[in-house]
């Protein structure tokens, strides 16, 4: 599967906190996969909200819309489509593109 990038539009006042936030984001992927491993719904639920109001509030709105569904099937406890959303989310940070406007 070969993926398209995704270009996302940031405020340049974020651009201090890219860093930080891409660091973040794979160390909450990290969590999202063992909280899979182990059945950990209320993590994923966590989680997924926590993806969809970060990615949304630095404008990532890839970011928050699989955060969006990862929270719903969490709560849902639909394990093989946390599993499908988490990869996703995975593909989603390994090849946004960033446009910093002002």
């Amino acid at each position: 599967m070969i993926d398209t990038p995704t270009t996302e539009y940031i405020s340049s006042d974020r651009e201090e906190r890219m860093e930080r936030f891409f660091a973040s984001s794979r160390k909450d992927l990290d969590l999202m996969r063992a909280a899979l491993d182990a059945e950990d719904y209320s993590t994923l639920v966590r989680l997924g909200h926590t993806a969809k109001g970060t990615g949304y509030g630095y404008g990532f709105r890839g970011m928050g819309d699989i955060g969006l569904e990862l929270e719903a099937a969490a709560v849902q406890r639909q394990a093989g489509l946390c599993r499908s959303l988490v990869e996703r989310m995975a593909r989603y940070l390994a090849t946004v593109q960033v446009k910093f406007i002002r």
